[in-house]
Order: structure tokens, then C-alpha cells, then sequence
């Protein structure tokens, strides 16, 4: 204590002479003016630091020493104790403070989430714990096991949870039950391109360590058991009546909405949502929430203000808000509890909670406070798409409702000289409009940066189908729901499946128009965080200085086609190979494996098929392989065999060999760079991209991925 006496002094005594003039001056008066004026808005970027320290986590190539991380927020935290009165040190100190707890957060999930995970592929007797089934399109399962045994790997190998594909239409699970089949089990797939969406990483948070398919039909060993199994066996009735009473299409959707079964979908029906910006619908989270819980509320501020009694005399507003909070909670636990769906109830819970407390419901503090809670409880969901675009939307539409020439707006409807019913039909529209439009604004980058789409026409998709979902469709779910154990819920569901069927009408008429659905090609990281970053200085702040976002914000979309092609892609286990053409299209070497191959067009911002990407007069393939070809392009060779690579050796500059290739045979090679089976197993997915200086540059998914929990080291097949 003495030594931070004496160095505590040191440093109060040269910032109060002046050794650290200069700069501080301009800050410190800018901190004061900004504390004057928006001092209250301050808190709202906490959760903005939290997520900063979290994505310093997730962006550093090694795992940091667990003491390390928990103890980084104890250093700032001290500063800010001590300089707790002071203009800049304070505020610095509370800022570095909030990113080291972010860092500390996604640590510490790390490490309580950590499993074993599959470090090869084998196959053999599968026995374990049904915790989660969903059937697929196709008239299969998905099913999320605990294992007990599989394949007589040790007790301590084996992983906490293994996801298995049943393709046989007649096989049957009931969550809870404990079930034996014969599966083929590998490590949860790595990035088909470097930097590439990482599912191993993913779930890892979800202490899953194995991902594969079943042999046979699974066996029952003991019958389900516990609360759990009760809850998801009432979820699946709930689906299995749903889908019962509405056929087709609309009652794999209406089920999807009600229990957040997704699986069961049409593949062209989801294509259709998506290309008319209504893919939103199938994800339960704030909207369905918000429209669950706020029926539930309606309902009974109705209700009690029907007594007279209760209305004048008790807070029926508060009671109301109780009971939706349970109703809310209750939705939660039938709709899977899926990560964005408790995002959506953490926030629900605080708007019901300021209704009991007084205080107001939608604000941006609240969506601090719940962003705080996620971002420390789940840093992991900082990297979905889901967070993002959930909370850019909410965090938008609130900052543009607040602004003044909104509530100018909408404070003086009767100006425009209409009746009641008409001005209330004219202010729906126009408030769906603005919705529509801001909502789209703000999560329009955020799903181009990750899916490579862009929903041209979203505006008018979301502005025939809202009313609807919103009017229609969860409504008359509510109403299902709650006339369903008498048995009196037909036709509340006919009502909802004719508004869901509606809306799937609305989406295949947007998607059929011309260019409904886009693809762009992959953004730099920069680009968004420009984006990001510049949006929320813009709704954060109140006064005039929450212009400046824009700068970064248009520098973002000026820097959005900077990323750099790949002139060479390499698939991860050396099964695909794909060169870009002089007209900056990439030609396949084959078209399988499709998802590879998808993949790699998807982010290529490429609309077409793999089939169509690998027929180009410069590739010339044959049973030992492929040779690319092409005027003033280096030749590259993709050998099936050794004798094929041996040939390919003497004539092309690249060589890729799909078998290991023996020391002798790559060292007197005359090509460079030669990659081989080896190399894929050692790096994972590579690409080649030509310098024009002649060199090349290669980059591997290893090299992306670092040196972390979720990446295996050694892949063995």
C-alpha cells in the first residue's frame, strides 16, 4: 500500500502541474459540456465497451490464462475508485473497466462450457439421453443426445452432447427417454474458408463435441423421466396439434411460431420469407415476444378495466404487467428456449418490470440493461447475427422515436384532417412504414455481412404481412394456446393458420419479382464495425454531435467492396478445389461437396449453381483429376493420385494432391506452393491469393482460428 501511495502522488501531482497538458484539455472539456447536456446517455454505452472487451477476446489468437482474464477488470477497477472525481480519469477508468469485464466474461464462459470434443471420426453403438428432437423437412430427426457410451471410448472422453441426423422416416425419440443406436460420429466441422463462419466455435458454447448420423433405428432403454422430458413432450403435442388442424406449408410455419420448431419447413418456403425480408418471422425472438406478452397485457388491462371497482381504485396496469410477465416466461419455455428467444424474454422482463416500478417501458436504458446482462451471462452471442441485428433494430427504432420531429409527428395526428378510424388506419400505416424502414435500415449491413443477402424488396414484404402477423397470426396463437386444454382451439387455429398462410402468399409474391433476392459478396470486418459503430454514436447521443456518426457510417459502406478475392480455395479436407477466373468468377473443379461449394459462391456473392460453376473450357478434368488452365494465369493442378501428381509436377505452377504426398515426390517438385492431404489436416481450409509482384500469399483457417479451446489441433480421419 505504500509503494501505490507514493505512485498514486506521483501521478495526481503531475497531472495537476500540468505534465500531461495539452490534449486532456480539449477532452476535459468536451467530458463537461457532454455531462451537461447528455450525462444521462453516458450508461448507454456500457454495454457498447462490454461488447468491445469481449470481441478483444474472441479476436486474439490464444487462449489467455483464466487468473489473467478474471483478474484484468481488478486494475481499472481500483483507478476508478481512486479517481473517481476527476473529469477524464474517471470516465477512462470506468470505460477500461467495463472492456475488461466483457474479456473477463467470454473467459470464464469458456471455461465453464468446456467439454471434450471428437478428435476423429468413428462409428459404433451410440447409448444416451434424448435432450432435443425436431423433425426435418424431409420426414427425418434431429435429435440432441447426452452420451453415456459410444463406441467404448473412456467415460472422460466422451463429449457432453453429440447433435445426430436420423434419416429414417419411421424412427421415433421422446425427449427425456434414453435410447441405443449405431452412429457415425466427427468433430463439429471447421470454416470453409479462412476467416469463414466457425460452427465449431459455435457450438462449443453449446457444449456439443460431435456431430453425425444414425445407422439404424434407435432403440428405447429407459423411458423419458424428469420435468424436462414433460415440457418438451408438451411442446411436441403442442406442434403435433398445430400441424394437425393447419396442413401444409402454414402449419409447419404456425408450429415454428408457436414452439420454434423450424426443421419442419419447406426449404422453399424459407427461400420465400427470406427473399421478401420476412425471414425475422420464423425466429422467435423480440417481435413474437413482444406481441405474445403484449396481448397477454391487453388482454387483461381490458379485462379488469371492465369492473369498475378495480380500474378506479387499484393498479391494474401493474397487474396486468404480472400476469404477461408470466405469460411471457410461459411462451419462453414452450418456444424451446432458444438463445434469441431469451434475449427476447430478458428484455420483455424489464419492460414488465419499469411498468411495476413506474417507470417507462421501452427506453434505451432498458436495452442497455439488457444488452449487459446477455453480453456478461452469454458473451458468445456478441458473434451471432441474431444479437446484432436484434438489438441494431431495437436500438434504431427507439433512438428514432425518441427524436423530436417523430413526436412532432405522431403527438399531432388529427392535423391531416381526417375521422377517428381513418387517422388511426392512416397512423398504422405510416408507423408500419417507419418501422419497416428503420428496422431495415439498421439490420439491412449486419445480414449482407453474414449471409451475403440483401432482400431488395423488404419494405413491401413487411408492410402486406405485418399486420397479419401482428393483427392475425400471434393473436389467435395466444388464443390457441389458451383454448387448447378444452379442446375448443380449432378454431382460433384456422384464424391463425389463414393469417400465416396470408403471409407465405405475400412472400412468394415478393420473391417472384425481379431481383427480390440478392446476393453480395463478403465485406471487410472494418466496413461493418465502421457501420456499427457510426449508427450508435448517431441514436446514442441527443444533441448535435450525434451527426458525426454519419462520417464513419459512410466510410463503412465506401470500404463494404474492399475485401480481397482469393484467387485459389482449397476445401478442408482436400476433396474441392476452385480457381478465379480472369473475369473474377471462380470455376469449381467439381461441384461436390455441394456445401463447400455453395458456400464459396455464397460468399462470392455468386448467384450461380455448382453445377453451373464447374463447367468452364479452361478446366479439363478426368478420372486422376483436374487442370486449370487459362492465358495469363498460373496452372493449377488438382491430382486424385500420386501418378497424377507426379505428372502434374513437371507442367503446372500449383499443385494440389489429394493424397499425402511422400517426401522425394514434393521436394522435387517443380511447382510452388505444393499442397497435399497433409497440410490440409495440419491447416483446415486454404486459399492462395496472387501478389502482383508474382508471390502468393497463403492463408489457412488454422491461422484465423488461433490457438483456441474450440479448434482441434489435430484432425484425424
Amino acid at each position: 500500500m505504500a509503494l501505490w501511495r507514493r505512485w498514486h502522488g506521483w501521478l495526481r501531482v503531475r497531472w495537476d502541474g500540468g505534465a500531461f497538458a495539452g490534449a486532456p484539455a480539449a477532452l476535459t472539456s468536451w467530458l463537461r459540456v457532454c455531462m451537461a447536456t447528455d450525462g444521462d446517455r453516458l450508461f448507454l454505452w456500457t454495454p457498447v465497451l462490454i461488447a468491445a472487451g469481449v470481441a478483444a477476446y474472441f479476436a486474439i489468437a490464444f487462449e489467455p490464462a483464466l487468473p489473467v482474464a478474471l483478474g484484468a477488470p481488478l486494475l481499472p477497477a481500483l483507478a476508478w475508485l481512486l479517481f473517481r472525481q476527476h473529469a477524464i480519469m474517471a470516465p477512462l477508468a470506468a470505460a477500461i473497466l467495463c472492456v475488461a469485464l466483457g474479456f473477463a466474461a467470454a473467459a470464464l464462459r469458456t471455461h465453464l462450457v468446456a467439454g471434450p470434443v471428437l478428435e476423429k471420426a468413428q462409428a459404433g453403438l451410440l447409448t444416451g439421453r434424448v435432450i432435443a428432437v425436431q423433425p426435418t423437412e424431409t420426414g427425418g430427426l434431429v435429435a440432441v443426445l447426452a452420451p453415456q457410451s459410444f463406441a467404448g471410448m473412456p467415460p472422460g472422453e466422451l463429449p457432453r452432447q453429440v447433435r445426430v441426423n436420423l434419416r429414417l422416416k419411421d424412427a421415433a425419440l421422446a425427449p427425456g427417454a434414453t435410447v441405443s443406436f449405431r452412429a457415425r460420429l466427427m468433430p463439429p466441422p471447421e470454416p470453409v474458408l479462412p476467416g469463414g463462419f466457425d460452427y465449431a466455435r459455435q457450438v462449443w458454447f453449446e457444449s456439443l463435441g460431435g456431430v453425425g448420423f444414425a445407422y439404424t433405428a434407435p432403440v428405447q432403454v429407459e423411458a423419458p423421466a424428469g420435468a424436462i422430458a414433460v415440457l418438451t413432450e408438451f411442446r411436441r403435442r403442442i406442434g403435433a396439434r398445430i400441424r394437425d388442424v393447419i396442413a401444409g406449408p402454414a402449419g409447419a410455419v404456425s408450429a415454428a411460431l408457436v414452439t420454434g420448431e423450424r426443421a419442419a419447413i419447406p426449404k422453399d418456403t424459407a427461400a420465400d420469407l427470406r427473399a421478401a425480408g420476412l425471414a425475422h418471422v420464423l425466429a422467435i425472438s423480440g417481435l413474437h415476444m413482444m406481441l405474445f406478452g403484449g396481448s397477454v397485457f391487453w388482454l387483461v388491462r381490458a379485462g379488469l378495466a371492465l369492473v369498475p371497482q378495480l380500474a378506479l381504485y387499484y393498479p391494474i396496469k401493474k397487474w396486468a404487467a404480472a400476469v404477461a410477465l408470466v405469460g411471457a416466461t410461459f411462451y419462453l419455455a414452450i418456444s424451446g428456449a432458444a438463445i434469441a428467444t431469451q434475449r427476447a424474454w430478458i428484455m420483455i422482463t424489464l419492460m414488465f418490470v419499469a411498468i411495476m416500478l413506474d417507470r417507462p417501458a421501452l427506453s434505451l436504458r432498458n436495452v442497455a440493461l439488457a444488452a449487459i446482462v446477455i453480453l456478461l451471462w452469454r458473451p458468445e452471442s456478441l458473434l451471432g447475427a441474431s444479437f446484432q441485428m436484434s438489438f441494431a433494430a431495437v436500438v434504431a427504432l427507439i433512438a428514432f422515436y425518441e427524436s423530436d420531429m417523430v413526436r412532432g409527428l405522431t403527438s399531432s395526428p388529427n392535423r391531416i384532417g381526417l375521422g377517428n378510424l381513418p387517422r388511426r388506419i392512416g397512423a398504422y400505416a405510416l408507423g408500419l412504414a417507419f418501422t419497416s424502414i428503420v428496422a431495415g435500415a439498421a439490420t439491412g449491413a449486419i445480414g449482407a455481412f453474414h449471409f451475403n443477402r440483401i432482400a431488395v424488396y423488404s419494405l413491401a414484404g413487411n408492410m402486406a404481412a405485418m399486420p397479419l402477423v401482428g393483427i392475425v397470426v400471434m393473436p389467435m396463437a395466444l388464443l390457441a394456446l389458451l383454448l387448447m386444454p378444452f379442446g375448443f382451439d380449432a378454431p382460433a387455429l384456422w384464424i391463425m393458420g389463414a393469417g400465416v398462410d396470408g403471409m407465405l402468399r405475400v412472400a412468394d409474391e415478393v420473391a417472384s419479382w425481379e431481383g427480390a433476392d440478392s446476393l453480395v459478396a463478403d465485406a471487410p470486418l472494418y466496413a461493418l464495425l465502421l457501420l456499427v459503430l457510426g449508427g450508435l454514436w448517431l441514436a446514442l447521443w441527443r444533441e448535435s454531435w450525434r451527426y458525426l456518426g454519419l462520417a464513419p457510417m459512410l466510410l463503412g459502406l465506401a470500404f463494404w467492396g474492399a475485401a480481397p478475392k482469393p484467387d485459389v480455395l482449397i476445401d478442408r479436407d482436400a476433396a474441392l478445389f476452385a480457381v478465379r477466373a480472369a473475369d473474377g468468377k471462380l470455376v469449381l473443379g467439381a461441384a461436390r461437396p455441394a456445401y463447400a461449394a455453395e458456400q464459396w459462391l455464397r460468399h462470392d456473392g455468386d448467384k450461380r449453381t455448382a453445377g453451373e460453376a464447374a463447367r468452364s473450357s479452361h478446366m479439363k478434368c478426368d478420372a486422376a483429376g483436374c487442370v486449370y488452365r487459362e492465358p495469363g494465369r498460373p496452372i493449377v493442378a488438382f491430382a486424385e493420385t500420386l501418378d497424377a501428381a507426379t505428372e502434374d509436377c513437371a507442367v503446372a505452377d500449383i499443385v494440389i494432391v489429394k493424397q499425402p504426398l511422400p517426401w522425394r515426390v514434393r521436394h522435387t517438385c517443380g511447382a510452388f506452393p505444393v499442397i497435399d492431404y497433409f497440410d490440409m489436416w495440419r491447416e483446415g481450409s486454404t486459399t492462395l491469393t496472387f501478389r502482383t509482384d508474382g508471390g502468393i500469399d497463403i492463408a489457412t483457417s488454422r491461422q484465423a482460428r488461433g490457438a483456441r479451446p474450440w479448434v482441434q489441433r489435430q484432425r484425424k480421419n
